[in-house]
């Protein structure tokens, strides 16, 4: 098993959000909002399998969604909510926030 870091960027708002890994629940985070000071709202870590991955975010109180196969060995993934889009990224693993 491997670990994911999901970074919960800009654009949260006391929002509901639900991460999916290879299409089954593996974590469930509510009441979730950005910290302007930071640009981050929240840090979810979720176990990976394996070999390849599909993590999905969903942010139910706006029924807004994204997934991201993963390939390889992926550290991190940012996640930020853009002009009413989710946005993922992947990151490096080495993403700071004072």
């Amino acid at each position: 098993m491997q670990e994911l870091l999901i970074i919960l960027q800009d654009g949260f708002d006391a929002d509901d959000v639900e991460v999916t890994v290879n299409h089954k629940e593996a974590h469930h985070e509510r009441d979730v909002s950005t910290r302007t000071m930071l640009g981050m709202a929240a840090e979810i870590s979720v176990e990976l399998p394996a070999k390849g991955s599909t993590v999905g975010v969903e942010v139910t109180s706006r029924k807004l969604s994204a997934s991201k196969k993963l390939h390889g060995r992926a550290k991190s993934l940012l996640v930020s909510i853009e002009d009413g889009e989710l946005v993922m990224r992947e990151g490096t693993g080495r993403e700071a926030f004072l």
